[in-house]
């Protein structure tokens, strides 16, 4: 991963980038190299896939932010499958980039956009799972809640909740 400011490859779990001293915000930078490297694909459908991993990654990046119990359940995401698509996406352009590679790459062309699709399928997944574990736990919150006013004995009484 490369810092969004200056561009100097940063060690995994830096806080900050040795080059420029700012510091590191993980998901800006893996998203700015994902978008960069992106560039350079020349299937629609492999744009459109980018995309959705891009959009995805926020969303499930907002989603941990908001609770941080989810930190754990996303872990792999973050530090395996994140990182592992953002490296596939920059060699891709670094190969594209040399001439002398670019008969090589037409090859590996749709293993890039099966590897892509997948990748998409992956983070809507998780995403997905994490909205439906959001549900589950809303629900369960209202059941506690309403278990509670029972137990105090509010339900059936003078005033009514609904």
């Amino acid at each position: 991963m490369k810092c969004v400011h200056c561009g100097t490859l940063l060690r995994k779990q830096s806080n900050f980038c040795l080059g420029c001293g700012k510091p590191v915000d993980a998901m800006e930078c893996y998203i700015t190299e994902m978008r960069e490297s992106g560039k350079v694909l020349t299937r629609k459908t492999d744009k459109e896939s980018l995309n959705h991993i891009i959009e995805f990654t926020g969303k499930i990046f907002e989603r941990a932010l908001l609770n941080p119990d989810l930190k754990y359940e996303v872990r792999d995401f973050f530090e395996g499958y994140l990182p592992k698509i953002t490296e596939v996406l920059t060699r891709y352009k670094d190969a594209k980039n040399h001439e002398e590679m670019k008969g090589q790459l037409d090859s590996i062309k749709n293993d890039l956009t099966d590897v892509l699709n997948t990748t998409e399928d992956a983070f809507g997944l998780m995403y997905r799972y994490l909205c439906e574990n959001d549900i589950t736990q809303l629900q369960i919150n209202i059941e506690a809640l309403k278990t509670q006013i029972a137990m105090d004995g509010l339900l059936n009484s003078d005033f009514e909740i609904e």
